[in-house]
């Protein structure tokens, strides 16, 4: 029992002592002092309850509610960006591997390992190679696949600066989910890749027109 909790059974003990003994020393038949009696045990009570009683209450509910009695485990996701927060990004994609095993339709995990090799590892072939095996080798749901494959666009335009290989992609993704969201979300992308090939065109015809600049 902590000293806490001692401090506050004694105090509630206390005030329930006083209250008796007020009750039993004066006279029952005087209004006034009865009045006057019931004002001071309100007082007194309602300070104690707000000072004592409720947060003791409180911590009672929290614990019932909040603890099961068992250590908390910490989320493999958690693991996995403390991992990656120490430099340890072979063992964050061991902790995703473990999210995905226990949760093959989820794509999350699998988005993050291909972003682990493609940011972290300065691998971005791994990660292709990786998203396009998983894209391969089960059944998706259509929202599912589309995410993937714009994770493979993403990664063939920012990280490879493949920009023909992030249109290839992107074309699919229309090609496969017409009339969707994913095939709107695929037309903006695609001008968007355009218009960066277009100024890595522009601006390559411009040095090898001043090859001295």
């Amino acid at each position: 029992m902590s000293s806490d909790l001692v401090i506050r059974l004694c105090v509630l003990g206390l005030a329930i002592l006083a209250a008796v003994l007020g009750w039993n020393s004066i006279d029952k038949e005087d209004m006034g002092s009865l009045f006057i009696y019931i004002i001071l045990v309100g007082v007194i009570g309602g300070l104690a309850g707000v000072k004592y009683l409720i947060p003791w209450i409180a911590d009672i509910i929290g614990t019932v509610v909040y603890s099961s009695g068992e250590e908390v485990k910490m989320d493999d996701s958690v693991k996995a960006i403390a991992k990656i927060a120490q430099g340890d990004y072979a063992g964050a994609i061991s902790e995703y591997e473990k999210i995905s095993a226990s949760k093959p339709d989820d794509t999350f995990p699998i988005a993050e390992i291909a972003k682990i090799y493609a940011d972290k590892l300065g691998d971005p072939e791994k990660a292709l190679i990786y998203l396009q095996a998983k894209i391969e080798n089960q059944n998706w749901e259509p929202d599912s696949v589309a995410f993937l494959m714009f994770r493979l666009a993403e990664i063939q335009q920012d990280k490879r600066k493949d920009l023909p290989a992030a249109q290839d992609v992107l074309g699919q993704i229309i090609a496969n989910f017409p009339n969707t969201k994913h095939s709107a979300n695929a037309h903006h992308k695609l001008q968007e890749v355009q218009q960066q090939q277009f100024k890595e065109l522009a601006a390559q015809r411009l040095r090898n027109s001043n090859p001295n600049a």
